[in-house]
């Protein structure tokens, strides 16, 4: 498999996220391949979702049909154009998953990442879900500064509620 930084080289803007879920990479991993517009969507908590309008709601199931993704697939991504998209350019079952588009200017890369964790005093299994957004951008001066400093904050305010809707999903069987 290809490095990380084979799909976004030189990169300018470097996003982490993280988010310990109670779960094994299994039971998170269908989660992660149906992620997209018109597919299970791009989660929320449920607590979130009930003020959204029904077409804004991602799906609270595994749906079989959204499991088969390869690369060379296109993922819609809900967006100001039809050219919003990500393009599967690698995955590994259960482990690493990675997006690339190029839109707005810019290329960048998207990587989902599962790493198992210990599992709890009570044998429930932990896994860390690592989101990592690598970009280029083709903007100079303070329209690059702007860009790559407040791109931190942006990538946040999207991936924060959806890993907060992934874990919910997620972590249902374990819930008591």
């Amino acid at each position: 498999m290809a490095r990380l930084q084979d799909f976004a080289p030189f990169s300018v803007m470097v996003y982490d996220q993280t988010r310990t879920m109670h779960a094994s990479r299994a039971e998170i991993w269908p989660w992660m391949l149906q992620l997209g517009k018109g597919r299970g969507g791009w989660y929320c908590p449920a607590s979130w979702e009930k003020w959204m309008p029904q077409s804004w709601r991602a799906t609270r199931s595994v749906n079989p049909a959204w499991q088969d993704l390869k690369p060379g697939d296109r993922v819609d991504d809900y967006g100001f154009s039809v050219e919003d998209y990500f393009d599967v350019v690698a995955i590994s079952s259960e482990e690493v998953l990675i997006y690339r588009s190029d839109r707005y200017g810019a290329r960048f890369t998207w990587t989902l990442m599962l790493h198992e964790l210990d599992t709890d005093a009570d044998g429930t299994p932990r896994t860390l879900v690592h989101l990592r957004f690598r970009g280029q951008i083709a903007a100079t001066g303070i329209r690059k500064w702007v860009v790559v400093n407040g791109g931190g904050f942006l990538d946040w305010i999207f991936t924060y509620p959806m890993l907060l809707g992934m874990q919910e999903r997620a972590e249902r069987p374990h819930v008591q």
